[in-house]
């Protein structure tokens, strides 16, 4: 504020300097010419004072205004803008520099960026404002132009983080819609066997059904339950409970949950495990959520009689798990499209081992099929 309040002395200064200064000029050119003519046809000295004083008088407070008062309506119609949520920096109170084609020196109109650079393009934003150039007059209010510029800085990452939250919440819930249909399936599938009245069920397979049924309910609630939380956790992760387990039975526990499915059942499922025990981290829900859409996908979208393979290895510092069929394979131009998919099973799926630290893949398999390769790092 010392030195807003130091420049509006300077300019003060300047101005009252020039007023006396066109004054005192235009007395003396006044006397001149007074005495090279008949001074009977020039105004007297006092009018001709009078005159040319208050002449300059408003010529000052124009002048002072201008310099005063068009920053000020600069800034609010830039406050405007932020009102109504345009929080893209206006360009016009910044001197054009070399290779800066968003500005220019002499634009009287009041254009503005077309777009915001990356937060991360700049250590500090507040670095950036100690080398702004600024035209004058809006050099005036430098200190201010520059919290300005900060707010808008400010608002417009805010803005930013809000649709990139949002837009994880949306995948989240599509997530969460998509992986509930699964249990969903087992419920329906085992209540309309337990329903038929062709069968005469066993009491042993009567407790199976409902002991299935009892734990897919529960999965639906853990699923309803995170549905519910969309809201209360971070988005720049899933929310994750790792724990460290052996990811093989964990495996093969997971086809073994797919192979009792009712649609499952023209499906033949082979487990290959070189790796005995393979300890890694990873939470139970989330990778079991993978494995589910991955084999389910592989019984839903091919013809019965599908065969089914996994197998799990350890190279180095990865876990690697390959989940292959020879059903009617992916064309090749979806397959580059199949992990990109927002709410699509594959997409999910990709998602939940990326936040694992992971990576997955799709490939056409050997001879005729799909392959999934998932790779996930060991903890040694």
């Amino acid at each position: 504020m010392t030195r807003m309040a130091f420049r509006f002395i300077k300019l003060t200064v300047i101005l009252v300097m020039a007023f006396v200064f066109c004054f005192v000029v235009s007395t003396v050119i006044f006397i001149y010419l007074q005495d090279m003519v008949n001074s009977r046809n020039m105004i007297s000295t006092k009018t001709f004072l009078a005159l040319i004083g208050f002449v300059l008088t408003i010529l000052f407070f124009i002048a002072f205004g201008w310099c005063v008062g068009k920053p000020l309506t600069y800034l609010i119609r830039w406050i405007n803008r932020l009102s109504k949520g345009k929080y893209s920096q206006p360009l016009d109170h910044l001197r054009k520099q070399n290779g800066d084609s968003n500005s220019t020196e002499g634009s009287v109109g009041y254009s503005y960026s077309s777009g915001f650079s990356s937060p991360s393009s700049s250590n500090s934003p507040d670095d950036s404002l100690h080398h702004n150039h600024y035209r004058y007059p809006y050099v005036l209010y430098k200190e201010l132009f520059d919290r300005m510029s900060q707010l808008s800085n400010q608002l417009q990452r805010s803005e930013t983080d809000r649709l990139n939250a949002e837009a994880k919440k949306q995948e989240w819930i599509a997530a969460i819609s998509h992986d509930i249909k699964t249990p969903l399936s087992y419920v329906e599938g085992y209540a309309h066997m337990l329903a038929a009245a062709e069968y005469q069920w066993t009491d042993e397979e009567r407790q199976n059904f409902s002991r299935q049924i009892r734990d897919k309910t529960a999965e639906m609630k853990h699923l309803i339950h995170d549905l519910s939380q969309t809201g209360r956790w971070s988005v720049e992760q899933f929310p994750m409970n790792k724990r460290e387990d052996d990811i093989v039975n964990f495996l093969r526990d997971r086809m073994i949950d797919i192979a009792n499915h009712p649609l499952a059942e023209q499906a033949s499922f082979t487990f290959n495990d070189p790796e005995s025990v393979c300890m890694i981290d990873f939470d139970s829900r989330l990778l079991g959520r993978v494995f589910q859409n991955v084999l389910m996908n592989a019984v839903i979208h091919n013809p019965p009689g599908i065969e089914i393979q996994c197998s799990i290895s350890i190279d180095g510092k990865h876990c690697i798990i390959v989940i292959e069929d020879n059903g009617i394979g992916i064309e090749k131009s979806k397959l580059a499209q199949a992990l990109d998919q927002s709410g699509r099973g594959i997409a999910i799926a990709n998602a939940f081992v990326e936040a694992h630290a992971g990576c997955m893949s799709i490939l056409p398999a050997e001879g005729k099929g799909t392959r999934v390769e998932i790779v996930l790092p060991v903890r040694l």
